[in-house]
């Protein structure tokens, strides 16, 4: 989460001596701290520089640090300690000199630092130059490495009692010359040519006029390509490169040692030099050739060690013996103007702005004041002209100027006692009486006169917050009579206040009330309450209203509690804007409309602005220069552009255009990977590849705006996954657990601080790996081994079937040539003994007997014999043997019969166990019909009905009754079988009316 920078103590610079009044007051300049308490690892800064990725890179006391604008990166080991110097090579790896493992490299996608080999143990001040070399130095000399062989050169200096660093510095002028600035040898051009270094200034240069005793820190290198340098003992080195010209500045007031020294601009875009020392900060005017004491930025006193001047942003960072400094002029947009002391007493609060319409420059002001009168301020020499009241206690509540010149203005005090508004004729340079004006306090039980406006009519409206409104004629100074005392109480009853009078371009007046807007009618003068009208429901949960707008397209702005709406003249509310549109605050009390239509909205706790465009509200507050965040007093737009802005001693103003320039668009850099909140090196142009246990990772990135607030937006998509962006807020960082294995591609973008979102999509690609058993290869062997399994039981069960079969042959051949032989002897056998028996042997019956069971018995066991045979499996062999059995007995009884085999019989899948239950009740059936049904005919039917075989057995016989009792176990058999088959059988007959015997179960085919 990004953290807020802690904000210091606002420095007011007082810069005198130009004629242009802008040197003489210059808007609040803010400095933003980063310290240890915020995340940066060391107290002490040494070194600071920024990569091509867009991050900011610390060296402090302890290690180097990567700072992305909400939190830091540092590389702790191997242990560096007093980073001096750091710069990033044409590859982007950041090169450092520090003081235990000499130079090091970190490289950018691994983020690993390692000690570079052949360099001294302690190094500093580390400088890449146009060259691509990196240059550094140690305690003899000047070290040069080429940064893409990592070949080390060295070029030593005349040793002294000096026993640190020995080059404090490198810069390099516009012909590309590199300078060394040595600690106590001087200031030395490298001739490359010569491959040497040679002294130009100091106790080493061959010239004895330049062999000064001086000792040099660090410097720059500004846009004329002068060299200056900090000096610990004669202030700030001016050089020229040129002409070798030199001069010392002396700091003021405090020592005259000087650490380090960076080109900059001010707010107002004027060159200046950024000069630290061992007491603080510093500015120095190069055309005026002078410093600039700034008042104390931080309560404790503190050292600068190192100045960077981002080129792109014009961002100051300060790094000092207590963190780090920042201080963009970005953040300073507002222009302050403070009221000279000894102009009013003080404290004083600006009520109302306005211009002078008598200036057709533009130029004049008129402030309206708490107390003791108005203020006359002329812009181009900041002069200020004060108008006292007669009754110096009155406060400034509105002020109008007519067309003559003469300024209308409305007062109140609780001590006043005058006539309520007051009239200044500037070309007299006094007030002036007029009838009008003297009798409007006196309609009110107090001479308060909180609103007013003259109108187009010539009419003097005045108005007291808890008695309402009045008009009267502004030539005459008659009151009109347009409202009866019990309608001007009924308008106030409740506390109804009135908090301000307007006039639209037709001359409609408007009043804001605690009750919400009324219009007056002409003719008639009726209060209409707006808010209640019917068919205009109300949007918003409160009706008080502090301020209105008329805009220019004629609609009606009204600042409530909790809201701000825009109604059309009629009434019907067009636009509401709440909280949920971005209000941050409910006290809105001052409205104004700028050039284009945006509305500006000043609340207690800051300014707003809101553009019907784009339906977006923007928030401004002291972190963008205003002086305090209470825009309550006056909110001014002077000729579509500029905004003024009341407060407490003063007043601030700006360009609207200016404040509201395009942003660039932020793009968006990755700035940390993490599995299982575990850093993670990766490249952020290569997919990124994830084993499968990594199942938790997460995504840090940031737009990297250093702006004083998280005024950046952000959103991400993981494509694969989320099915649309996901809009975090200031939230930069994206969360993920338990992927599927394949490609995804995380799509990261933000917006500004107008809310408008980058084209520019910063892509990430990811490869989730599958584990080895997600994987293709382990797959398919699965599906071979299942594969194998199967088929290995499809063979067992084949086999299992084939050696069934074996056994039925076997048991079939076996009961047929053993038992079915035997059985088919006994009945030979009894049929020869029978013959031989005379007749009317008593043995003859039992003989008989033996010969009939044994051919029931053979004939049972020729049924089983069949049915166990594997050759007769199929459906149709059972409906074949049916058939023929069903049509020998017919046929021997003489019987008309009719059989109907259904068509694709072969389908009918059915076990050995049915195959017979289904025989066996089919034979029973006819055999029973043959014996016992005396029949002439009889049919028997086979019908395959869906997933039911319906077997149906038809005789026009005798009959029986159903219901009646018999010995006979058959019908009990075929029932029982039936059963067996999962189905039912059914039996209908009657005595004489013939026998139908159904069997219906299930089959598949």
């Amino acid at each position: 989460m990004r953290k807020r920078l802690s904000r210091l103590v606002s420095a007011l610079l007082l810069l005198a001596g130009s004629g242009n009044w802008l040197w003489g007051q210059v808007p609040f300049m803010r400095f933003d701290q980063l310290t240890e308490s915020d995340g940066l690892p060391g107290g002490a800064v040494y070194s600071i520089t920024k990569d091509q990725q867009g991050f900011i890179w610390f060296g402090t006391r302890r290690c180097p640090v990567r700072y992305d604008g909400s939190s830091f990166r540092p590389f702790l080991l191997p242990e560096t300690y007093l980073v001096t110097g750091m710069a990033a090579d044409s590859a982007n790896r950041m090169w450092l000199a520090s003081d235990r493992r000499g130079i090091c490299r970190i490289e950018p996608n691994a983020l690993r630092l390692t000690p570079v080999a052949n360099t001294a143990t302690t190094t500093g001040r580390f400088y890449r130059s146009k060259h691509n070399e990196g240059w550094y130095g140690d305690t003899s000399g000047i070290g040069r490495i080429n940064l893409r062989t990592g070949v080390v050169r060295h070029y030593d200096l005349r040793p002294t009692t000096y026993r640190g660093i020995k080059v404090q510095d490198f810069l390099e002028d516009r012909h590309q010359t590199l300078w060394a600035v040595s600690s106590d040898n001087g200031l030395f051009r490298f001739d490359h040519r010569a491959n040497r270094f040679i002294c130009v200034l100091g106790p080493d240069c061959a010239d004895p006029a330049r062999r000064i005793p001086v000792y040099l820190s660090r410097g720059c290198v500004d846009a004329q390509g002068i060299l200056w340098i900090g000096s610990y003992n004669y202030g700030l080195l001016r050089f020229d490169p040129q002409t070798g010209q030199f001069a010392f500045f002396t700091t003021p007031g405090r020592s005259t040692g000087v650490n380090c020294v960076a080109e900059g601009q001010d707010e107002n875009g004027r060159r200046v030099l950024w000069v630290g020392d061992e007491s603080g900060l510093l500015l120095f005017q190069p055309e005026q050739q002078r410093f600039i004491t700034l008042p104390a930025i931080r309560r404790d006193p503190f050292a600068v060690y190192a100045l960077y001047c981002d080129p792109g942003s014009g961002t100051l960072w300060v790094g000092t013996s207590e963190g780090v400094l920042k201080h963009s002029p970005q953040d300073s947009r507002f222009q302050t103007v403070t009221l000279p002391k000894a102009l009013v007493r003080q404290p004083v609060q600006v009520n109302l702005v306005g211009a002078d319409q008598r200036d057709p420059t533009g130029q004049t002001f008129w402030l309206g004041l708490s107390h003791t009168g108005i203020v006359r301020w002329y812009r181009p020499t900041n002069q200020f002209t004060l108008v006292r009241y007669p009754e110096p206690q009155a406060e400034t509540m509105w002020m109008q100027q007519t067309g003559d010149g003469r300024l209308w203005i409305g007062v109140r005090n609780w001590s006043y006692r005058g006539s309520g508004v007051l009239v200044y004729d500037p070309t007299v340079n006094r007030f002036v009486a007029e009838r009008a004006a003297q009798r409007s306090g006196a309609l009110f039980s107090v001479p308060f006169v909180d609103h007013g406006l003259i109108d187009g009519k010539g009419r003097l409206w005045v108005g007291n917050n808890d008695e309402g409104v009045r008009v009267l004629d502004i030539r005459t100074g008659q009151p009109f009579r347009y409202w009866s005392d019990a309608t001007i109480q009924a308008m106030q009853a409740n506390n109804n206040f009135l908090t301000d009078i307007e006039a639209d371009t037709t001359g409609l007046v408007w009043l804001a009330t605690y009750r919400g807007l009324y219009r007056i009618t002409e003719p008639g003068h009726r209060f209409v309450a707006v808010d209640e009208q019917r068919g205009h429901p109300r949007q918003f949960d409160d009706l008080a209203t502090n301020a209105l707008l008329i805009a220019k397209n004629g609609h009606v702005w009204a600042a409530r509690w909790g809201s701000v709406t825009e109604s059309t003249p009629t009434g019907a509310v067009r636009t509401v804007l709440t909280a949920r549109n971005g209000l941050y605050d409910r006290e809105t009390r001052q409205l104004a409309e700028d050039r284009v239509g945006r509305i500006w909205i000043g609340t207690c706790d800051g300014l707003q602005v809101y553009d019907p465009r784009t339906h977006y509200i923007r928030r401004f507050t002291v972190d963008d220069g205003l002086s305090r965040n209470n825009v309550t007093a006056a909110l001014y737009i002077h000729q579509g552009n500029e905004l003024f802005i009341g407060q407490q001693n003063g007043f601030d103003y700006i360009a609207i255009n200016r404040l509201l320039r395009r942003e660039p668009l932020p793009p968006v850099v990755v700035s940390s990977f993490r599995v299982h909140e575990q850093d993670r090196a990766f490249d952020p142009d290569r997919p990124i590849r994830l084993n499968p246990d990594d199942d938790a990772f997460s995504v840090g990135f940031s737009a990297m705006t250093y702006d004083r607030t998280p005024s950046s937006q952000y959103a991400y998509w993981l494509e694969g996954f989320d099915t649309d962006w996901n809009y975090s807020g200031t939230h930069h960082r994206a969360y993920y657990t338990n992927l599927a294995p394949g490609r995804y591609v995380l799509h990261l973008k933000a917006a500004n601080a107008s809310g408008h979102w980058s084209r520019q999509v910063t892509r990430l690609t990811i490869d989730v790996l599958p584990a080895y058993y997600q994987t293709w290869w382990f797959r398919g062997l699965m599906g071979l081994l299942i594969a194998g399994v199967l088929y290995g039981l499809y063979r067992y069960r084949i086999n299992q079937i084939l050696r069934v079969q074996r056994i039925r042959n076997r048991i079939s051949a076996d009961l047929h040539d053993e038992i079915g032989s035997s059985i088919s002897g006994i009945d030979i056998l009894g049929t020869m003994v029978r013959r031989e028996l005379p007749e009317n042997h008593p043995s003859e019956p039992m003989i008989e007997r033996i010969v009939r069971e044994a051919r029931q018995i053979s004939s049972a066991l020729d049924d089983i014999v069949w049915s166990i045979n594997p050759s007769n499996d199929g459906f149709g062999n059972l409906v074949a043997r049916i058939n023929r059995h069903a049509a020998e007995l017919f046929e021997a009884a003489e019987i008309q019969y009719e059989i109907t085999i259904p068509e694709g019989v072969d389908r009918i899948n059915l076990s050995m166990e049915k195959r017979q239950d289904l025989y066996l009740i089919a034979k029973e059936a006819v055999n029973n019909l043959v014996k016992h049904a005396q029949a002439t005919q009889a049919q028997v039917t086979i019908v395959l009905l869906n997933t039911q075989l319906q077997l149906t057995v038809w005789d026009n016989g005798r009959g029986f009754d159903v219901q009646a009792r018999t010995e006979r176990n058959g019908l009990r058999n075929m029932q029982a079988r039936a059963r067996q088959l999962g189905g039912t059988l059914r039996v209908d007959s009657g005595l004489g009316q013939g026998t139908t015997l159904q069997l219906t179960f299930p089959v598949s085919t």
